[in-house]
């Protein structure tokens, strides 16, 4: 049973239906967010059923081989990358802190730990962050931040960088909540800790639980990070164009594999001394395995590539200047109709949504629903969410921004400029094949010829410039603005990385070549009967519209007369 599917039952609703009344159920809850550890609480206790956090970790005491926590080099994540120094970013925390009242805020999660104070490590894979704690002061409070972590992963050059800030042992972080509760201090929870952070604080009356201040802060790229990431993404781009060409060539001769594709482009990767590691483990799928969402590669069966099955591959890179995060889908060989009009809608939907103009104030759930109308169109749809956000050198997802029509969290934000998320529709068919395409965009001031009520409208421009699969389009599906967003893209496509192609001259042919302009539908002669079948529509239209209007001249001729 997989959490995601609609059928499996939640752990919480399971335990209560497979325990009785007065069964104690164990949870370790630095292991367990707040939210968690409330809802699976409420559930069980209407049945009598008692949630503990048990004094020794039961995973312990049987895990006798368990490997040794991770200890990665810790660096300095440098300004010129970073457009903030760590300083500046705890003063805008400090902002927050005072529009909420609260005295410190307790930084649990490791992306905003290591965003807050500029650091970088390799404490996880494909992430390169490391485990430790914060707590940040407000101003007010006159009291040193302080930074949670295993005794010795801090030297000297750590030290200086880190100057002002305390350095505390990292399991001494819930015997300090607990002190500076009984001080009466205003402590600032996010309800996504681990409930043994909240349950720490003593006078919970004193308590602000609400989401973190960083993660809106995070979201919002600053202008240095913008221009870094758009170059980074472009960089990354290219990467990917000269691992498709590779993959043109390789693929006839019967010897590339789901694995060795995925290695060759971390290979080509690498050539970048921006790169540091990939963003997540790569996801390169064949046939029936692309049908799997979050398909494992190195799980697998590691399929070899072939001219008659789709290849899907999700892919991307940690830079020390942006984080990526591509999806596209390719048939080698001659698509059947199918899964060529289902490529089709696809791309529709990821044009749709990007070339949308909104207020600000819309949510991505709004927006949602532009991505999926082709498919829905013909009753066809997919079980994930459209849009993720993206971090800066960190987290491949992120949140905020969110595009997915089944949120409702009171967490959401609407999109605001500087916001990165990725733009991913995908349609898959069970034991057949799957399609996705996934492109990250960022969110923009739009210019349009009036504002409404002096609102601000926005846009979305795409950061990666990755040809789409020509031999997998139907043009005949395409609308006019459709064709007008796809020429455009082809040729962003090749201004902006063709010059950086100068030494692949081969693989500039090939560019030029996938990036070819796209004709109206109405030109092309085998569309030209489902074209024929629009004009008659749009004929009778008109003509219905002239009678009508006919109608309303002769009605009012007609009156005069009379009178």
């Amino acid at each position: 049973m997989k959490a995601s599917d609609e059928n499996t039952p939640k752990i919480e609703v399971w335990l209560r239906n497979n325990l009785k009344t007065g069964d104690i159920v164990a949870l370790n809850a630095k292991f367990s967010s707040v939210t968690t550890w409330t809802n699976y609480q409420n559930v069980l206790n209407k049945s009598g059923i008692l949630l503990k956090n048990p004094v020794d970790d039961l995973i312990d005491k049987i895990w006798s081989e368990r490997p040794k926590k991770p200890n990665s080099t810790i660096y300095i994540h440098n300004s010129n990358f970073t457009g903030l120094k760590w300083q500046e970013k705890i003063e805008k925390v400090q902002q927050k802190l005072e529009d909420s009242s609260a005295d410190c805020f307790v930084v649990t999660a490791l992306d905003e730990v290591a965003w807050i104070f500029n650091l970088r490590a390799e404490d996880v894979p494909n992430n390169p962050m490391f485990f430790a704690y914060a707590i940040i002061f407000s101003k007010t409070s006159l009291k040193s931040h302080r930074l949670y972590i295993e005794s010795g992963r801090i030297n000297k050059e750590l030290e200086n960088y880190l100057n002002g800030v305390q350095i505390r042992a990292y399991s001494q972080i819930f015997n300090d909540i607990q002190k500076e509760s009984l001080e009466n201090l205003k402590i600032w929870i996010s309800p996504q800790s681990s409930y043994a952070i909240f349950n720490s604080v003593e006078n919970k009356n004193l308590m602000v639980n609400k989401p973190s201040p960083i993660r809106s802060l995070k979201a919002r790229k600053n202008e240095i990070e913008l221009k870094n990431l758009r170059d980074c993404n472009i960089r990354d781009s290219v990467a990917r164009i000269r691992h498709m060409f590779w993959l043109e060539n390789e693929v006839k001769k019967g010897i590339v594999t789901e694995i060795t594709s995925a290695e060759k482009l971390e290979q080509i990767q690498k050539e970048d001394p921006n790169f540091k590691m990939k963003s997540f483990y790569s996801i390169s799928a064949v046939g029936k395995n692309a049908a799997v969402v979050h398909y494992s590669t190195n799980q697998g069966d590691n399929s070899t590539l072939t001219l008659d099955k789709i290849y899907l591959l999700d892919a991307g890179g940690n830079y020390l200047d942006c984080t990526s995060d591509i999806t596209r889908t390719h048939f080698y060989g001659d698509p059947p109709s199918d899964i060529r009009d289902a490529y089709t809608k696809v791309l529709q939907g990821s044009i749709n949504l990007a070339s949308i103009v909104f207020p600000t104030g819309v949510y991505g759930r709004e927006l949602d629903v532009l991505a999926r109308s082709a498919l829905w169109k013909d009753g066809l749809d997919y079980g994930h969410g459209t849009g993720h956000g993206i971090g800066y050198f960190l987290s491949v997802h992120e949140n905020p921004p969110r595009t997915s029509y089944s949120s409702r969290s009171s967490d959401d934000e609407f999109f605001e400029p500087g916001m990165i998320q990725s733009d991913e529709p995908g349609y898959y068919e069970d034991g057949y094949y799957g399609i996705r395409l996934e492109t990250a965009i960022e969110t923009v001031k739009a210019d349009t010829p009036f504002n409404f009520r002096n609102k601000v409208y926005l846009k979305f421009n795409a950061l990666n410039f990755v040809p789409f699969e020509k031999n997998l389009i139907n043009e005949c599906l395409l609308t006019n603005e459709q064709v007008d967003w796809l020429n455009k893209y082809n040729e962003d496509t090749r201004n902006h990385t063709l010059p950086r192609l100068d030494k692949f001259p081969e693989i500039k042919e090939y560019l030029l070549m996938k990036t070819e302009p796209f004709k109206y539908s109405h030109t092309y002669s085998h569309c030209s009967s489902n074209q024929l079948n629009r004009s008659s529509v749009d004929f009778n239209s008109k003509n219905l519209l002239l009678i009508y209007v006919l109608s309303l001249i002769l009605s009012l001729i007609f009156f005069l007369i009379l009178s």
